[in-house]
């Protein structure tokens, strides 16, 4: 299997924006006009700066999108409650009472924006993600946005606010859209906001689908764990149209003069009916 969709993504406009610039970038695939900045603006932000996954998903069932999440976090959601039919948004908020998170400032307000994310139509999945898995979404023709640990997705030093430190820092979280799948040597196409990060130094590039899978369940740690299929309704199934990037345009070929042969054709014409030809 070989996939690749023509996914276009800016750059992010500084360390906190990467959520709503890969969120921008799968509208953008839809042809949806909404700007960068208005995107940043509508996108709630934690305390610390950056944003959660689910804030990226309620913005985009706002706006009329369909949302199918994967949940992988452990960390809030027990394996048990997607073996049965379950309220699993009861369940989270007894959770959420019986560990004091809702007067978190992190995590109250993420439990009121799954309460929407819900309350909006967004769904909700267990189970494993696969190479298979992304390679048939993309299949279908609808790239993925993920959030990762960018520390282990690019190989990176731990972070401070000061800078990169192997000792005092940080892993740190990153949202990407995945854009392409190639089983042949298992690899994703990926589209990464941060146009500088360390481990390619460009926003397009090709990652072992095993780095990205390893990266996607680690960044649990953070609540940066985040795998999700954002299109608009009725989407399903459809080819993405074709889109080329922007270039100079072809001057049009001269005409060519008609051959003698053309003209003679053309002088000699088919008889009327009724009349016999001369």
């Amino acid at each position: 299997m070989e996939v690749d969709l023509p996914v276009l993504m800016e750059r992010q406009p500084d360390y906190t924006t990467c959520g709503p610039t890969a969120l921008h970038a799968i509208y953008h695939y839809y042809d949806d006009p909404i700007s960068l900045e208005a995107v940043i603006k509508e996108t709630p932000k934690l305390p610390g700066g950056g944003t959660l996954g689910v804030h990226l998903s309620v913005h985009a069932l706002s706006r009329g999108y369909e949302v199918d999440t994967w949940v992988c976090n452990t960390r809030h959601f027990d394996p048990t409650w997607f073996q049965q039919p379950t309220d699993v948004l009861a369940k989270l908020e007894e959770r959420a009472e019986a560990k004091g998170l809702k007067s978190d400032p992190r995590y109250g307000p993420a439990m009121e924006a799954v309460e929407q994310y819900v309350r909006l139509g967004g769904k909700l999945h267990w189970g494993d993600v696969s190479p298979q898995l992304i390679g048939d979404r993309l299949k279908r023709g609808t790239p993925l946005l993920t959030g990762t640990n960018g520390t282990y997705l690019y190989q990176c030093m731990r972070e401070t606010d000061a800078g990169p430190d192997d000792v005092r820092g940080d892993s740190f979280g990153h949202f990407i859209v995945l854009c392409g799948y190639r089983s042949s040597d298992d690899s994703v196409s990926i589209a990464d906001p941060l146009l500088d990060n360390p481990a390619h130094g460009t926003k397009y590039y090709r990652a072992s689908v095993y780095r990205l899978l390893a990266a996607i369940f680690l960044g649990v740690g953070s609540d940066d764990g985040n795998f999700m299929l954002i299109r608009p309704k009725g989407w399903e199934g459809k080819k993405p149209s074709a889109r080329k990037k922007p270039g100079p345009k072809k001057k049009p070929s001269p005409k060519r003069k008609p051959s003698a042969r053309k003209k003679a054709k053309k002088k000699k014409r088919a008889p009327k009916k009724g009349r016999a030809a001369k």
